[in-house]
Formats: C-alpha cells, structure tokens, sequence
C-alpha cells in the first residue's frame, strides 16, 4: 500500500476509557475527522473546525428560503384583487402557521450555534 514511504511513521500510544474513546470519536465525527487526525490536529495546537456550524447554517439558509416562498405566496394572495385564480385556493391562516413554524425553527437553530 506504500506504507513505507508515508512522511508520518511514527505512532503515539494513549491509553483511554470507553468514554473518553467515545467522545473523540464523536468530537471527531463533528469536524469531519477520522480520531487519530483530530488528537493530531489537537495536539499540534490546530483547532478543527467543526461541520456542525456548517450544517447549521446551510439549515437556517433554507429556512429563509423557506420563509420567502411562503412569503411571496401570501403576497400574491393578497394582490390578486378578484380573490379569484391562483390566490383563490390558498389557506391563509395555514400559511400563517406555517411562517410563525418556520420562524421558532430558525431561532432554535439560530440558538444552537
């Protein structure tokens, strides 16, 4: 596999629990890192970057999406002046619901980071 010629063939042995395994593990897991390059990022005094606040932002972009398309639907319920055609069939306090979800869904996730 070429083993042999990798710059990096030195090993350090730490003895851990279950628990202290499970968590750089999971911490890892978090930043997108396999344990033995977390602990050498660490220990070389790099911080990894977390995905999880990645996530969490993509998650809130679409949400604001989310919130604009229900946004503009109620804007063209409320235009259409013949409450007739495309506006006629929309459920207003539903669509109401629907924002005020999705706004408590961004402040948790916004609460989150």
């Amino acid at each position: 596999m070429g083993s042999e010629t990798r710059a990096r063939n030195l090993q350090i042995k730490v003895r851990v629990n279950q628990e202290e395994l499970d968590e750089i593990t999971r911490t890892a897991e978090q930043c997108d890192l396999k344990p033995s390059t977390f602990l050498r990022e660490l220990g070389l005094g790099h911080e990894p970057k977390s995905t999880v606040d990645i996530q969490a932002f993509e998650k809130l972009a679409q949400l604001h999406g989310d919130i604009g398309r229900v946004g503009g639907l109620l804007k063209m319920w409320l235009a259409d002046n013949s409450k007739s055609g495309f506006g006629r069939h929309l459920n207003i306090p539903e669509l109401v619901d629907r924002l005020i979800a999705l706004q408590e869904e961004i402040g948790e996730t916004a609460k989150k980071l």
